[in-house]
């Protein structure tokens, strides 16, 4: 089966009280675009092996949002995710505010390729957020170009019908070179069973484009009750404990948690 046709079959139907100076922190060691991805190899069902490109993922920090703007804001960039989930080459994108209700907002989107997400910005909803977001912002928009790891292909997102009951998670880790394939052979093993526990929407581990040891999950839950029985199995406390002395830093210290805003509900 060829590897789109794939994802459109699975296809359905963050946050401490951190200030955004200290996220924009985190981004300056890790956020360089890269302009062109590096090709994989795929198998069709009569065995050809087949190039295709790499998939596009970003997630971004817009950081504070004038007041005053808050409502222009939102309605422009939902209006972007509602258009730009219907593009053929778009696999997710989503709009998210702090849990505590601060005037913030973080995006993430994820394209089939670098040629879609091109086209997506050549688009006028697009165009029209982009001035909305412009004379919205309290300061710079900041940003992560993301890459899947191979050992753990990510798994496209199931759509929730209710965003304002969902439980979303998005760590960012920060992982010692030496301890690098430790950390993927983990995370790789507790991911299955993480997709497959009641509940579970999304469970992706990204890497940083430009920074091999930088990786991002995105975790979301029909609920916060599923998200808690998902932490309380064997399969979780396994990989906390095999996580132990593994990273440079805290992950708990760039862990957040975000209500999904996607929509206008």
């Amino acid at each position: 089966m060829k590897t789109k046709e794939r994802r459109k079959q699975i296809r359905n139907g963050w946050i401490p009280n951190l200030t955004f100076g200290i996220i924009s922190l985190l981004m300056i060691t890790g956020c360089n675009q890269a302009e062109s991805n590096k090709n994989k190899i795929d198998t069709t069902d009569d065995g050809t092996e087949q190039e295709i490109s790499e998939t596009f993922q970003e997630l971004g920090f817009f950081g504070e949002i004038k007041k005053e703007k808050w409502n222009d804001f939102v309605q422009a960039v939902q209006n972007n995710v509602s258009h730009s989930r219907q593009e053929s080459g778009n696999l997710a994108f989503s709009l998210y505010q702090p849990a505590d209700g601060k005037y913030e907002a973080f995006w993430f989107e994820r394209f089939e390729n670098k040629q879609a997400h091109n086209f997506h910005k050549e688009q006028d909803y697009f165009k029209n957020a982009i001035s909305v977001i412009q004379q919205s912002l309290a300061r710079e928009a900041k940003s992560i170009e993301l890459k899947e790891v191979n050992e753990i292909p990510a798994r496209e997102a199931v759509i929730s019908q209710n965003p304002e009951l969902t439980r979303n998670v998005i760590v960012l880790f920060d992982v010692k070179p030496d301890k690098r394939q430790s950390f993927i052979n983990t995370m790789r093993e507790v991911t299955l069973p993480s997709r497959n526990a009641i509940g579970n929407l999304e469970f992706n581990l990204y890497q940083y484009v430009n920074e091999s040891n930088k990786f991002v999950l995105i975790e979301s839950w029909k609920n916060a009750d599923d998200h808690k029985a998902h932490l309380e199995q064997e399969y979780s406390k396994k990989m906390n404990k095999l996580l132990e002395d593994i990273f440079a830093s805290n992950p708990m210290h760039t862990r957040w948690l975000v209500k999904d805003i996607s929509v206008n509900k």
